[in-house]
């Protein structure tokens, strides 16, 4: 893969997200846009070209949907799971759920691929970390098969006449539960499924 993208300030990678989610979008993403919204360290800088390999600005500094779309604290998760899996598609080909694999792999992973220096792959790993904790990456698929009996004029009978064949029914569900200690998440998505799916 080409080089990751990192700052040498990760911990203000999941500060800087959050901090523009309760902002009005700007028109453009600048160095003097940073120290506007409490980002005055010369090493924020590098939040920029990271927006930039994540989509959410374009080459000419310009927010993208992207950017938008991740001030819906309820699309946020998953905006921000889309745009990490499209930026280290080349890590997710070799670790498919590689926001789960430890500090020394990715670091190895990094140093290795972007031929770096093993602190600036440290920087790597925790802003791809920090990045990781804004992300969901659990996915819900849910299939369904249902035939359901018309009459001759197409109308939907609510009983099986004679000779009609039962209603078939097949559901599958697959369910990735993101990595966390917080039984409340459970029980919410549970408690969501059997809402949605068995009313």
């Amino acid at each position: 893969m080409e080089k990751a993208p990192y700052t040498p300030n990760p911990k203000n990678v999941k500060r800087f997200f959050e901090t523009i989610q309760g902002l009005g979008i700007p028109t453009k993403v600048h160095q003097a846009y940073l120290p506007s919204i409490g980002f005055k360290s010369a090493n924020d800088r590098y939040l920029i070209g990271l927006s930039k390999s994540l989509g959410f600005v374009d080459t000419a500094g310009k927010p993208t949907t992207k950017w938008s779309d991740f001030k819906d604290k309820n699309k946020a998760p998953k905006v921000m799971a889309d745009a990490i899996k499209t930026t280290y598609a080349d890590l997710y080909s070799t670790y498919p759920d590689a926001e789960k694999e430890g500090d020394g792999t990715l670091q190895n992973y990094f140093a290795s691929t972007s031929k770096v220096a093993d602190s600036v792959a440290r920087f790597m790993v925790q802003t791809f970390k920090n990045l990781c904790e804004l992300a969901d990456f659990g996915v819900v698929a849910v299939e369904e098969h249902i035939t359901t009996p018309t009459t001759p004029a197409g109308e939907k009978v609510s009983e099986i006449p004679p000779g009609v064949k039962p209603v078939t029914l097949n559901i599958n569900i697959q369910l990735q539960l993101p990595a966390t200690e917080d039984a409340t998440i459970y029980e919410a998505l549970f408690s969501a499924l059997k809402k949605n799916l068995f009313p």
